[in-house]
């Protein structure tokens, strides 16, 4: 089990999420710009994505958001919406549902364990020296990629509201 913790950072036009392990090493990041049409940026270690979505679309049932790899260019997944509080994310070898249950964000398919699970915290503890504060605690009960955890770790700056 492998627990991290999110950081909700702001500033002037620019809003994100920083993450960090147990060690409080930084090992990600989502941000953007406080825009309709600015793409999200995704990145960790090892990987640089990004995500542009029309916030003037009708959010129904099976409408997706591409997140792309920014070197190549490639589909990495797809956050597909189907009904409030149900999501899927898709590659082009897997899929993973995401249900929103009693404000938890639960990873995993109908039938099968939990993979992950993030929670928004109450109480936590500083985790940086500059202006975020400690805002989700994801919980991960299996081993994943990193790709895996990057996909959940940046779940709440995707998902449709």
């Amino acid at each position: 089990m492998k627990e991290i913790i999110t950081c909700r950072i702001s500033s002037t036009g620019v809003w994100g999420y920083e993450f960090y392990d147990a060690g409080r090493n930084r090992v990600g990041s989502v941000s953007a710009v406080v825009s309709s049409s600015a793409p999200v940026r995704i990145e960790s270690q090892h990987f640089s994505w990004y995500s542009r979505f029309d916030m003037d679309t009708t959010v129904i049932p099976g409408v997706g958001r591409r997140v792309m790899d920014n070197n190549t260019g490639r589909e990495i997944y797809r956050l597909v919406y189907w009904h409030r509080g149900f999501y899927q994310a898709r590659s082009s070898t897997d899929s993973v549902g995401i249900e929103i249950r009693d404000g938890a964000f639960l990873f995993g398919n109908e039938g099968m364990p939990v993979i992950a699970m993030t929670q928004r915290m109450e109480q936590a503890p500083r985790i940086t020296g500059h202006e975020t504060e400690a805002y989700f605690k994801t919980t991960f009960y299996e081993d994943v990629t990193e790709a895996f955890a990057l996909m959940a770790l940046s779940f709440p700056a995707m998902r449709f509201y």
